[in-house]
């Protein structure tokens, strides 16, 4: 990252904080990230994770990130994946503020609330540590594709897509994701229905990989809920979509 465009976004930072219509923190830009190519994605670093006392933690992180985006690269048709190799990934050793892994469509949302404006439209690895976390490794093992899923439905789908729309409200009324087996055994209402993006992201971890909630693999999404199923075919496989 170039230091005049860092000293840019702190000018307009500081400015927003000057005119009183932003909460922007003072810990809004606390780095300048180093960049990586990991996989064939843009990478941006936090430098505690290179080196200085955190390098060896951020050593293995960083090679979890490349095994999760390798698996991804094999997974993932070739077209998708292209896409999918156009969008942004943020990695820092702790954020003092944002705890789980998300993207970020808007800039504005960013600044409203005191993050960095560079984090837009990326997925952002808010403490790298949880990539080698046991607990979140048999729970998600699948979170940076369900993050860079939610990015592909934002940057290439768009998020009023109608067809996913339509498959999501479809899905509600029916009801038969309010009652499925969790990754422990428990019975829950399953996370894909918080909204029309988590239905997508949700099914897409499924469809390639596997799901912390039933149904956890592709040929269970077939028989749980093929029209999302034959939607994903569509979406991920379908080169002229792309």
């Amino acid at each position: 990252m170039h230091s005049r465009f860092l000293q840019g976004t702190l000018a307009l930072i500081a400015g927003a904080m000057m005119g009183g219509t932003s909460s922007v923190g003072a810990d809004a830009v606390r780095f300048d990230p180093v960049i990586r190519d990991i996989e064939g994605w843009n990478v941006e670093v936090d430098p505690a994770l290179l080196e200085g006392e955190h390098a060896e933690e951020g050593r293995r992180a960083l090679t979890m990130l490349s095994n999760h985006l390798q698996r991804i690269s094999i997974l993932v048709p070739e077209e998708a994946l292209a896409r999918l190799k156009q969008i942004g990934i943020w990695i820092e050793r702790s954020h003092p503020r944002l705890k789980a892994m998300q993207y970020h469509p808007s800039k504005e949302w960013l600044v409203e609330h005191g993050h960095d404006p560079r984090l837009a439209r990326k997925v952002h690895i808010t403490h790298a540590r949880e990539l080698l976390s046991r607990e979140q490794m048999l729970k998600h093992p699948a979170v940076i594709l369900h993050e860079l899923a939610h990015a592909y439905h934002d940057q290439v789908l768009g998020f009023d897509n109608p067809e996913i729309l339509a498959a999501y409200e479809r899905a509600k009324a029916a009801g038969s994701y309010e009652n499925v087996l969790l990754y422990t055994g428990e019975r829950v209402r399953h996370y894909g229905l918080t909204d029309h993006k988590e239905y997508f992201a949700e099914g897409t971890e499924a469809y390639f990989y596997r799901n912390d909630f039933y149904p956890f693999v592709r040929a269970e999404l077939k028989e749980h809920d093929a029209a999302l199923h034959d939607l994903l075919k569509q979406i991920w496989e379908d080169e002229s979509l792309q």
